[in-house]
């Protein structure tokens, strides 16, 4: 909702601002009092034909006939609104979906006033024809007047819009409970009350004057309550003054973040964590019922949040958007947001510093005074100079003026390349690689150049002579270059001879590694030309969507995915591409450079899938094959219990048996993204990686990231306290009779560390040591924690003679 007062939009901002800039200041004054003075002749006018029901509205008193109708009664805001009700003497027709709340929330009332009448009506407000039927069984009620009306009932959602899956029914629930409820109790008892001082309180909320991503359709569907109730007070203004009479009253009703409620309890956005802002449900219940029995018109619990609408009503629009983005957010999810800007702050600290340090501007004859000073200097100390090289440093004029000479930058500039934006410049651009890839395609040897290559090194095979495995010298080598065709020669460099030498005694090279040597090379330059064509913008690397691409049209060439359902493929796509990008990109910068993807040997693998004969066991270790992604996702799938998509804390810890301790999965879902406070299936595959190659920097890189509790950069014997009671709480419902005391497990592990400093533990020492999968193992899984302590006993049934414990 947008106030008049200060536009808010930003162009609009701008332009205000600019115009009372280029004012002189008599005329922004001038301009501010012919404001103000338009300001108060409109708000006369609308004072003086408007009703005048705020200065004859009395307090509203309950007699025997007198109900208050609550709806959303059960507990939060409706049920403390019913306990203040009561003291008033109201009577109450008690609206909710909870059986065993609203019974016992109706003894209770009982007791506080027993001369009260309390009638509870077990209804879901959500259901088609629950306003009628809930209608039906007031009507056949004897002696009940409805005086006061409360639209409590509300349902609250704060995740995107899109991440909501169509089988979840909130969408839904709000626009019965905010819009249809309301609407239609309104227009059935406001004409029965038109006789009797009555009221009717519909309770919004306090986002309902904004735009709010995260929560776009709670906030939209409290806007339709907020406007509703506004426009239908002016109307029954209207009517009352026709009538002579003020008998009906709304009041609209904006609370703020609001504890102890079922949304409270539900969600774990920071706004409900904020000081000042929050109030609690009878705070708020308290200040809505002593609005409501005066007779107001709004009402807004806290001046904290009365303070927030003012002021985000007149933000421009883009800053209300992203305040409501981050409110909504969780902790984790802010932490995840300020993580993925932290270049942009980085540059804007970067500049200020510059800005500081830049130094002091001198004149122009200063600056030629001071050059001609230095380059007079430097002639006097090199005599033999001649007058050219004197005047090219000067940059002496024709007509004998002094000119400005080169600058010396202190550091080499910044190349920056401008990509077009334009469709022009984009299809101009995408044609000139296309043509480059083709060009530099053409220059890569086939397969029959390979094979006469062969033949010409098995022709000139250096003495002495083996049939099983020929041998070529250095000599003969270059000879069988200087043949070939330039493609080839580029191809072998004289240093690659000394690279495949292996000491032989006539200085001689396998043929058979040259061939291999040639092929690999044929296979590195047609897999680059292939995963380039992929590159959208062009760069060297490839985006997470640029791989999603190469991978899906990869699917129907291999031989090992015959059996995949095309419904799959995206399951498929991702399982596939989050191994590359967790070991690739460990900072998650979203990209990886094209030579990374080819050198690391997780596209061999992935390519390994076109053979027909291939290993069932190579196959069944292989992450990328059809037996390992459809493994994966049905552990996915029998997690997910309650088959919303993603994992809760509850669901997650039953991966691996039950084995992780409920501390290290509680602080998985504090540090990794999470929507709505539950785990998608990517960071599901990024646990699952991390899990299973424990050793390797990358998951150590992750798991020291979950461990670090205040995310200092270190381990201290805290940290690992504090995961080692976690273990602790396990053993206790184990059948292990010794439980080792903490400090007996921190010698130990800094035993097997050794860490520079003795008493911290950083990412570097657990790399260094070789055994970090196995020190973190220890004091998150209660498995690999009970095969370490047993592994003495464990060593004779050993098959290997390695004494150490791979987890």
């Amino acid at each position: 909702m947008t106030s008049f007062l200060w536009p808010s939009s930003p162009s609009a901002t701008v332009a205000v601002l600019v115009l009372f800039y280029c004012l002189p200041v008599n005329y922004v004054g001038l301009c501010c009092k012919l404001y103000t003075i338009a300001y108060l002749i409109f708000m006369a006018i609308g004072y003086l034909f408007s009703s005048k029901r705020s200065l004859h509205c009395s307090t509203l008193l309950a007699n025997q006939s007198s109900y208050a109708l609550v709806t959303g009664a059960s507990s939060g805001i409706g049920a403390q609104i019913c306990r203040h009700l009561v003291q008033h003497d109201f009577n109450l027709i008690m609206v909710a979906r909870s059986e065993r709340k609203l019974h016992a929330l109706a003894d209770e009332l009982r007791q506080i006033n027993d001369k009260i009448n309390i009638h509870t009506v077990i209804q879901d407000l959500t259901e088609y024809n629950a306003v009628e039927n809930l209608i039906n069984r007031i009507d056949t009620l004897k002696n009940v007047n409805i005086d006061i009306i409360i639209n409590n009932a509300g349902r609250g959602c704060t995740k995107p819009f899109f991440q909501t899956s169509t089988s979840d029914m909130a969408y839904e629930q709000m626009i019965a409970l905010h819009i249809r409820v309301p609407t239609l109790l309104i227009r059935h008892y406001v004409p029965k009350m038109l006789d009797r001082p009555s009221r009717i309180v519909n309770i919004s909320s306090e986002i309902s004057y904004m735009s709010s991503p995260r929560a776009a359709m709670y906030a939209s569907t409290k806007a339709f309550l907020t406007q509703l109730t506004t426009s239908l007070d002016y109307e029954i203004e209207q009517f009352n003054d026709s009538n002579s009479k003020n008998n009906v009253s709304l009041l609209l009703a904006t609370p703020g973040p609001t504890l102890n409620t079922e949304f409270d309890h539900h969600d774990d956005s920071v706004v409900f964590h904020l000081p000042f802002v929050t109030l609690t449900a009878e705070q708020v219940a308290s200040q809505i019922v002593d609005a409501c029995l005066r007779g107001d018109r709004f009402c807004t619990p806290g001046w904290a949040n009365q303070l927030t609408i003012w002021i985000m009503t007149k933000a421009p629009l883009n800053f209300t958007h992203l305040v409501c983005w981050l409110l909504w957010a969780s902790w984790s999810e802010v932490k995840q947001w300020l993580y993925e800007r932290r270049h942009l702050m980085d540059k804007i600290v970067e500049y200020l510093k510059k800005q500081l340090e830049k130094p002091k501007i001198t004149t122009t004859e200063e600056n030629e005074f001071d050059l001609f000073t230095k380059c007079l200097t430097e002639g006097r100390e090199t005599p033999h100079q001649d007058a050219a090289t004197l005047n090219k440093k000067l940059h002496i004029h024709k007509d004998g003026t002094l000119g400005h000479a080169h600058h010396h930058f202190t550091k080499i500039p910044k190349f920056y390349e401008n990509i077009p934006t334009d469709p022009l410049g984009r299809k101009l651009r995408e044609e000139a690689r296309a043509l480059f890839l083709h060009r530099k395609s053409q220059e890569i040897i086939s397969s029959d150049e390979a094979n006469s290559l062969l033949t010409l090194l098995e022709e000139n095979a250096s003495a002495p002579l083996d049939p099983e495995s020929p041998k070529i010298n250095y000599d003969d080598f270059m000879r069988v270059v200087q043949k070939a065709t330039p493609a080839i020669a580029n191809l072998f460099p004289p240093t690659i001879f000394a690279d495949l030498y292996q000491n032989d005694p006539y200085g001689r090279v396998r043929i058979l590694d040259l061939y291999q040597y040639t092929m690999r090379k044929m296979w590195y330059h047609h897999s680059r030309m292939g995963l380039s064509l992929y590159d959208s913008i062009g760069q060297g690397y490839l985006r997470e969507s640029d791989l999603e691409d190469y991978i899906y049209e990869l699917i129907p060439t291999m031989h090992q995915l015959s059996q995949l359902q095309e419904t799959f493929y995206k399951f498929y796509v991702c399982t596939a591409v989050r191994k590359f990008f967790f070991f690739l990109d460990p900072l998650r910068t979203g990209r990886i450079a094209i030579p990374d993807i080819l050198c690391s040997g997780y596209l061999d693998k992935l390519l390994e899938l076109r053979e027909e004969d291939a290993d069932p066991d190579d196959l069944e270790q292989n992450w990328f094959s059809c037996q390992s992604a459809s493994k994966i996702y049905t552990r996915y799938l029998q997690l997910d219990k309650d088959h919303n998509g993603l994992l809760s804390r509850d669901e997650l810890a039953k991966y691996n048996s039950s084995t992780l301790t409920p501390v290290f999965i509680t602080r998985v879902f504090q540090e990794c993204l999470t929507y709505g406070g539950e785990m998608d299936y990517k960071s599901y595959l990024d646990f699952v990686l991390a899990l299973e190659n424990r050793n390797s920097p990358q998951s150590l890189r992750y798991l020291f990231q979950i461990m670090d509790i205040d995310n200092k950069g270190y381990l201290h014997p805290g940290d690992l306290n504090f995961f080692y009671r976690g273990m602790i709480q396990m053993l206790s419902t184990r059948p292990l009779t010794d439980i080792p005391p903490f400090n007996n497990v921190q010698n130990e592990i800094f035993d097997m560390v050794k860490p520079v400093d003795s008493m911290r533990i950083t990412l570097k020492d657990l790399i260094n040591c070789g055994q970090g999968g196995l020190v973190l193992s220890i004091l998150i899984d209660i498995g690999s924690f009970w095969t370490y302590e047993n592994r003495e006993s464990l060593i004779p049934q050993a098959s290997t003679k390695d004494d150490s414990i791979h987890v």
